[in-house]
């Protein structure tokens, strides 16, 4: 049966783990780099507000301090994570397909390695007070396509391979998935929703589903892999098929 390479539903990057006990050193020294500028940020913070005749200002900016750490932390993470990715598609560039699920499989350890790149900036992202950035922010830094006028703060996007067109609306709990494991098979395939389609709450979209311009699919439904939703439809089930033209 076909089934997300992750259950738990609780990020875009999921990592083999044999892979990533290997290789967690790339993870963190992401999280080391990130910290250097918010460290070297207080430090000047500190230095030039505590002292005599300061104290009360150093107090009345610790609000505007804190936030300005979180997304300094947030930014320092994207870049790092993005340095790795650079270094790692330079190694091995990122192909569509379906692969072997074996770490001496190189296109398997290449998304493994990337979603360990990607892992900290996504988590950060989503930690931070306006949370709906990490959807329409940060996957665009990791090349993820996302249209105008487009809402899609609540729901959980595979974080390459996607391409969200204008004025789409994705519900609730609903997941696009660009990766899948089906028995000892990895399959990476890019998910394309079209402009002013409509999915509902928690549906699932499969790795090479095509979402035409105008689609509409209804809550709780999910597609077949490399399904094709025809233009201007309503599509409804499980797996979902046409109900209206």
């Amino acid at each position: 049966m076909f089934q997300p390479a992750s259950l738990k539903g609780d990020s875009p990057t999921p990592i083999d783990e044999r892979i990533r006990n290997k290789y967690v050193i790339i993870y963190l020294i992401i999280i080391i780099l990130s910290f250097i500028p918010c460290s070297i940020f207080e430090y000047v913070y500190i230095i030039y507000l505590w002292k005599e005749g300061f104290y009360l200002l150093f107090f009345l900016l610790l609000p505007f301090n804190f936030i300005i750490f979180i997304y300094l932390l947030q930014l320092s993470a994207i870049l790092f994570s993005l340095l790795s990715l650079t270094i790692i598609k330079l190694i091995y560039f990122p192909k569509e397909g379906s692969f072997s699920r074996d770490v001496k499989d190189k296109n398997y350890l290449s998304w493994n390695l990337r979603n360990i790149s990607k892992k900290w900036a996504l988590f950060i992202s989503a930690s931070n007070p306006f949370p709906w950035l990490k959807n329409r922010f940060t996957l665009r830094f990791f090349g993820v396509k996302i249209g105008k006028k487009t809402f899609c703060d609540t729901c959980w996007i595979s974080s390459e391979f996607v391409k969200i067109g204008d004025n789409v609306i994705i519900g609730m709990g609903s997941t696009l998935l660009s990766f899948g494991i089906e028995q000892d098979r990895f399959i990476l395939k890019k998910i394309q929703v079209e402009d002013n389609v409509i999915i509902g709450a928690k549906c699932v979209l499969l790795p090479g589903t095509i979402a035409k311009r105008g689609v509409k699919l209804s809550a709780h439904s999910y597609t077949k892999l490399d399904d094709v939703l025809v233009e201007n439809s309503i599509y409804s089930g499980h797996p979902a098929k046409l109900k209206e033209v």
